[in-house]
């Protein structure tokens, strides 16, 4: 049997099995109303735009949701939030720069930091008593920020993995303070936004686009009904340039 055939037969069979998926992706094989895939998969033809040039059905699709999500301008992404992480540090942190992050980042941070001949200043959350690294504390960043004034901007996870929230609006308030933006990786958070917006009670922590927070990058796929690699980079301030966005995400 060729591989391909195992992995697709593995596939089947995972999916017709009793296990019910406590992981991604958010739409956990469950049959929501969406057309066959590979009916609608097209390219760049008349009427359904360039994602990295958008003026047409996707810049309308994109500014849609940053209504939804309450956001000034809103990314589409390829490549998951990896791609709206890479593109955030590029556009925040010159060539050599210097970049304040907590040790918890994912990978992709550290890409960056590779990419770019950034300075890391590393920053390390709280511990809890469960074993786990909790939340960034503000105080820590303060601290940080003033002992090296040449930092460029703030780069904070929250929610982690799992599932800590950080003070964003303390620490927001410190970095623009400072005159630079944050940049909260909201990956596992893409649900909070739209909790905000239902009627009942909201169990939910607020959004870090609420908290003054400039760039968020969220994963749909995570939390929300999406398939794979669905997410959002969203831009909250005229602290960072709109161009400098879309350049690094067309890279």
């Amino acid at each position: 049997m060729k591989h391909e055939d195992r992995l697709l037969s593995n596939l089947t069979a995972y999916s017709q099995s009793d296990y019910y998926p406590f992981h991604m992706p958010g739409h956990k094989r469950a049959e929501l109303d969406f057309p066959n895939p590979w009916s609608i998969d097209i390219t760049e033809i008349d009427g359904f735009d360039n994602l990295h040039h958008a003026s047409g059905i996707l810049a309308r699709l994109q500014a849609r949701a940053a209504t939804l999500f309450g956001a000034q301008k809103n990314f589409c992404l390829v490549n998951g939030s990896t791609c709206g992480i890479l593109a955030a540090i590029s556009a925040c942190v010159k060539p050599g720069g210097k970049l304040l992050l907590s040790r918890n980042c994912h990978k992709s941070a550290y890409h960056g930091i590779y990419l770019r001949n950034l300075t890391p200043v590393y920053v390390m959350p709280e511990m809890t008593n469960f074993g786990i690294m909790g939340s960034l504390s503000p105080e820590a960043v303060e601290a940080a920020l003033a002992a090296q004034p040449d930092i460029e901007a703030v780069l904070v996870v929250s929610p982690t993995y799992d599932g800590i929230v950080s003070d964003i609006k303390s620490i927001a308030t410190i970095a623009h303070a400072h005159g630079i933006p944050l940049i909260v990786d909201e990956a596992h958070g893409a649900h909070l936004p739209l909790a905000e917006r239902c009627a009942c009670s909201n169990p939910f922590p607020i959004s870090a686009l609420r908290c003054g927070a400039d760039l968020v990058i969220q994963s749909l796929h995570k939390t929300l009904p999406a398939f794979t690699q669905t997410a959002l980079l969203h831009l909250n301030s005229d602290l960072v340039d709109e161009s400098l966005i879309q350049r690094f995400l067309g890279i």
